[in-house]
């Protein structure tokens, strides 16, 4: 039991550290994001939408100068999945679409279309879950895997580049990092996931900044019939480095964020339903004097099928 309480101390301290700095928004935002997955022992497959919000104003403080500001949305629709390949290695693949939209004084531009695919493998290293006998249950996957240049990352408008972060992929191949744990005692539980997001410089010597995401998040376990509802609330926390384009640092990129989170997981026979909303605590973009970035809230809602 010792050893237990050790690595649940561990794993809430990695998930309540701070990293160095969140891309302000766009294709690169956040890596990807678990939640409280659906029936950790079986397969499954499914969509979910997504979406996050972002407002930017820039005040010169100039006559000559107007101020400018910019509505920016990012949605995204997502096939993924689950697969076990022996009883204590899995594989998960995430293929995005996606659809932004800037509204702004200066540009009023959309896109649509594929993302980056991602493929993941976790391997579980405890688990006691599936035994009847005991009341403190505890599972932990750890896990790497890549991130596929297969997103559109030079959509421009009018002949100019448009701004990196609101690309449908980054033009890189990156990598990444993820722990999950979940520990429950009778119907009361913890779920802690980190991920951390290694990128690298694509074709045209663009680096975005590495990224990290950590969450916390208690839930209850309710059984109504034949349904099970799992009603949850944390805390996500996400930041990221600047960019680089070449060897120079890039304004406004980079930033972090907490926010608030509440959700409802549903699970009746195969199928499972999950909604999740985010609301921002407290945030601080690396932005230059003119300008300042805002995030909004974010809503996730997802649909599987367990097998």
């Amino acid at each position: 039991m010792k050893k237990y309480i050790i690595i649940i101390c561990l794993l809430i301290g990695l998930a309540l550290t701070s990293a160095k700095a969140c891309d302000v928004c766009g294709c690169s935002l956040g890596g990807n994001y678990f939640g409280i997955l659906p029936q950790y022992n079986k397969n499954f497959i499914g969509l979910r939408w997504s979406q996050a919000k972002f407002y930017a104003h820039m005040n010169h403080n100039s006559e000559y100068l107007n101020e400018e500001y910019s509505h920016d949305t990012y949605s995204k629709v997502e096939l993924w999945g689950r697969f076990y390949v022996g009883k204590k290695l899995q594989v998960m693949a995430f293929v995005p679409y996606g659809y932004n939209n800037m509204d702004g004084t200066e540009q009023k531009v959309s896109n649509s279309g594929l993302g980056d695919v991602t493929l993941l493998a976790n391997y579980m290293i405890l688990n006691t879950g599936d035994d009847d006998q005991k009341m403190l249950k505890h599972t932990w996957m750890v896990g790497g895997g890549v991130k596929l240049p297969t997103g559109e990352n030079d959509f421009q408008d009018n002949g100019v580049l448009v701004n990196r972060n609101f690309q449908l992929g980054t033009g890189s191949t990156d990598f990444l990092l993820s722990s999950v744990y979940t520990v429950r005692y009778n119907k009361i539980g913890f779920n802690a996931e980190t991920g951390y997001k290694i990128n690298t410089r694509n074709s045209d010597d663009y680096l975005f900044g590495n990224q990290f995401h950590a969450s916390g998040q208690f839930f209850y376990w309710q059984n109504v019939k034949s349904v099970a509802l799992l009603p949850n609330a944390g805390l996500y926390y996400e930041s990221a480095e600047r960019h680089q384009d070449g060897e120079v640092l890039q304004a406004n990129t980079g930033g972090s964020a907490m926010l608030l989170t509440a959700g409802l997981e549903t699970y009746v026979k195969r199928i499972s339903v999950g909604v999740n909303y985010k609301y921002p605590l407290s945030q601080k973009f690396n932005s230059d004097d003119v300008a300042s970035i805002e995030s909004k809230q974010r809503w996730m809602l997802s649909v599987t099928y367990n097998f």
